[in-house]
């Protein structure tokens, strides 16, 4: 069965340049299918289009209902089965406990309040329900945002075994191990293309380099178009005045009507070329291809006298009187770029938030070097609003630099002057980035800093820290990036 897409055009309100023009496209139903592109390109707006949610001129023509995910739960005080099949009506249990085991070990939290399951179990949950009906068309927003690395392979896993489903993810690694074609928003086009992701980021850096070097090419040609028909202006310009500009030893020999009839004749043709070496320049000018521009990132290292930096021995994650792990043991030197791995709720973030001076949740031998400058990228984006120019005075930043960060990251000017609560997630969290990356510092400490970022800001990202090899302490759940990117781990709880 066949989605059908035609014509479609969609603008936001107060928006004057549409997100979708014109759009086309026909997809398979029971493809697994991968949604990527930069942050506002409109990816979560084409999935509530699909889903009905949203009104937009053109054609949408859907075989199933399509059902968008995450969805809300109206009382979160119900029991996890009565979530489910609330979500999920008409569905007998078996289908539910069938669906669940798959990615739980046990059955005990389907009787428990839905409120009491951790932000990932819940996210399991919502899709063990999704996947239990038949009748619908699964619409996956971002479903790894709030699970750790081997809740993501066990999701992964899970949605490969699945047919038919639109799924929007910056993971690399996730969409690689689930997904078998990828729908990828382009800067000037949509491109659909079977394989998983590995195989659309060659093709696209393929693409992206000739098309980088036609685009050279034809910016040189409009250079020369431009100079030969403001030559050819001059010309015209020059062919106007000798009608009345003859030398004076001249006038006598000359006639009068024969001089303005040849510069008639001169400025006409003049003209002429002109219009054709503009109408020339416009035709290149459309012929400028679907390149990405994805610029360099820059970072201020500083040099701290002593070599390491941090040191932890026996250490305690305490809440009050309940310990969450302990035996938390490492050092930092400089240089070093650890990750701490851990399951969701270990204490990670707390952690990273001790040793920046947050909160007294680390106990335990903690020794940070004095004079210590740190740059923290905090995983929450909740408090960002206001206007920017608010932003930049309240953090005290280089307004210059965090724009250039945040233009290189694909934020266009006009982005700028939107207030900050209506940026996206992911544009909310390349703010923060660019503000952390702002900072000259000796150590920079990261808590989920890709969370909801493009695939594209997060290959910028790394090669940022591979060219500049920062001191970083970094709490992540991609597993591709740190794989590039870190020298050690630590093990939390």
């Amino acid at each position: 069965m066949n989605i059908t897409i035609q014509h479609l055009t969609y603008t936001y309100d107060g928006s004057a340049d549409p997100v979708f023009e014109d759009l086309t496209a026909r997809l398979d139903s029971t493809w697994r299918l991968g949604l990527t592109g930069r942050n506002g390109r409109g990816k979560t707006t084409l999935l509530r289009l699909l889903s009905g949610e949203l009104d937009s001129s053109g054609r949408i023509h859907m075989p199933l209902s399509a059902v968008y995910f995450p969805f809300p739960v109206k009382d979160p005080g119900m029991t996890t089965m009565e979530v489910m099949r609330q979500a999920a009506p008409d569905t007998e249990d078996w289908r539910f406990i069938c669906e669940w085991n798959q990615l739980f070990g046990s059955e005990e939290a389907l009787e428990r309040p839905f409120s009491t399951l951790s932000n990932g179990e819940q996210t399991k949950a919502q899709l063990c329900a999704l996947f239990a009906r038949d009748d619908v068309y699964p619409l996956i927003d971002e479903p790894t945002n709030h699970l750790d690395l081997h809740g993501r392979q066990q999701v992964a896993d899970y949605l490969s075994r699945k047919d038919g489903f639109l799924l929007v993810s910056h993971d690399r690694d996730f969409l690689n191990r689930c997904i078998d074609h990828v729908m990828a928003m382009e800067r000037a086009k949509i491109t659909v293309m079977q394989g998983d992701y590995d195989t659309w980021e060659q093709a696209f850096d393929l693409q992206n380099e000739s098309e980088a070097a036609q685009n050279e090419t034809l910016r040189k040609d409009i250079a020369r178009l431009g100079q030969s028909a403001r030559r050819a202006a001059a010309w015209s310009a020059n062919a106007e005045k000798g009608k009345f500009h003859v030398a004076e030893s001249q006038v006598a020999a000359l006639d009068r009507g024969y001089v303005g009839a040849r510069s008639a004749a001169m400025m006409k043709r003049a003209k002429s070329i002109v219009r054709r070496r503009e109408k020339e320049m416009a035709e290149k000018s459309k012929l400028l291809k679907n390149v990405e521009q994805v610029g360099e990132l820059k970072l201020t290292t500083l040099r701290h006298p002593k070599q390491t930096l941090v040191s932890v021995q026996d250490g305690a994650i305490r809440y009050g009187e309940r310990t969450v792990c302990d035996g938390i043991r490492f050092e930092l030197r400089q240089g070093d770029r650890l990750a701490l791995m851990g399951a969701n709720g270990a204490g990670k973030s707390s952690v990273l938030k001790a040793l920046c001076g947050i909160g007294n949740a680390l106990t335990g031998s903690v020794s940070v070097a004095s004079g210590l400058t740190v740059s923290y990228v905090p995983q929450s984006t909740e408090g960002l609003r206001g206007s920017m120019s608010q932003f930049i005075a309240a953090n005290q930043l280089d307004e210059t630099l965090l724009k250039a960060i945040l233009r290189n990251m694909g934020l266009s000017r006009e982005q700028f002057d939107r207030p900050l609560e209506y940026f996206s997630q992911g544009q909310k969290k390349k703010v923060l980035l660019a503000a952390g990356l702002c900072k000259p510092a000796h150590l920079y400490v990261w808590d989920e800093p890709l969370n909801y970022i493009d695939v594209l800001s997060r290959r910028q990202v790394e090669e940022l820290i591979l060219e500049y090899a920062p001191t970083l302490l970094i709490v992540e759940h991609d597993r591709m990036f740190l794989d590039k990117i870190c020298t050690g781990v630590v093990e939390i709880g």
